[in-house]
């Protein structure tokens, strides 16, 4: 990896004529809005752009944000671009079927927020302390000179508002609002954003709520809270993966609790989420389950069955909010 900054990055993306740009499988809003932007933006400078998706599944909730419609599959992707470039990915087991083409591609960056466990890309821009990836793509557009339109600035808004919690996490510093701020003085409709992230809910959704708040345990001398959603759940109330999104921070909102933790039943193996309040470094708890993400919110997955899952959860938890609570 050459280095940690915009210089070589800007200098293979001017270099390359046709581009990948792939996000991690299970995207957030900050991976495909931000992935969606360097699209819009890549594209609008003449360069051949395939936005691809890792996975098999693409949450509709961000179907507003121009350029969705025309992600498609790693997978049936069968180019082999000058460059390839990974959006919001730690490492390149988070690519899923994206593996393929990086490995193809004779050239590749790394944008991120999370600093990469390797090096795994041939020059990178990587910042940790980014609020967002979206940031670090508004910047990037800046010094490549690239017109920042009014489509590029909502998909960016979008990321960051997602990753931050509506500006709730800990991550919303100076930085971050003086970006939402730069996002919407070039076109970016916060209430737009708002309302088809947050404002939409389906009957099914609101349900599927209800059942996890119903479900909620206190666990680590209740210091953390933990729910969870089966298959079963979701096919029942007739749910869709969208209406899943936001079921982790339904219970963050309790009071009292430093983490919130919700478990979502897969084919084979859970997703988890988890939420931090107050001083707690979530991603530290989750790199310990073969996961990863930020102070305040972060992911995993778990092998296994949900009771397993349960178990892993607290074991793992608990000896860290202990020591935590001593160290206080």
């Amino acid at each position: 990896m050459a280095g940690f900054d915009f210089a070589d990055a800007l200098e293979k993306i001017d270099q390359a004529h046709s581009i990948a740009i792939c996000g991690h499988i299970n995207p957030d809003g900050d991976c495909i809005g931000s992935q969606l932007a360097l699209t819009l933006a890549l594209r609008a400078r003449g360069k051949e752009v395939a936005s691809l998706l890792a996975g098999t599944s693409f949450p509709d909730l961000y179907s507003f944000l121009e350029g969705y419609d025309t992600i498609v599959s790693a997978g049936s992707y069968d180019g082999t671009p000058d460059l390839f470039i990974a959006v919001d990915v730690p490492g390149a087991d988070r690519l899923g079927d994206g593996q393929a083409v990086f490995s193809r591609s004779p050239d590749s960056v790394l944008i991120d927020h999370h600093l990469p466990g390797e090096t795994w890309t041939q020059a990178a821009y990587v910042d940790t302390d980014a609020a967002a990836v979206s940031i670090l793509i508004w910047e990037l557009l800046c010094q490549m000179d690239a017109e920042r339109s009014a489509a590029i600035a909502l998909c960016c808004y979008t990321a960051l508002l997602t990753d931050t919690g509506s500006f709730q996490f800990q991550n919303a510093d100076e930085r971050a609002f003086a970006a939402a701020a730069d996002m919407v003085k070039a076109g970016a409709s916060p209430a737009q954003a708002a309302a088809k992230i947050y404002q939409e809910r389906s009957v099914a959704g609101l349900r599927i709520e209800a059942l996890v708040v119903d479900r909620m345990k206190f666990i680590c001398d209740g210091r953390a809270v933990l729910s969870w959603a089966t298959q079963k759940d979701f096919e029942d109330l007739g749910a869709t993966m969208d209406d899943g999104e936001g079921l982790i921070d339904v219970i963050r909102q309790l009071g009292g609790i430093d983490v919130a933790v919700m478990l979502r039943e897969q084919e084979g193996f859970v997703r988890g989420s988890l939420r931090a309040k107050g001083d707690v470094d979530v991603s530290v708890i989750a790199k310990k389950m073969n996961g990863g993400g930020h102070a305040a919110a972060a992911g995993f997955r778990i092998e296994g069955t949900l009771d397993e899952a349960m178990d892993t959860v607290e074991k793992t938890l608990s000896p860290y909010l202990s020591d935590q609570a001593q160290s206080s």
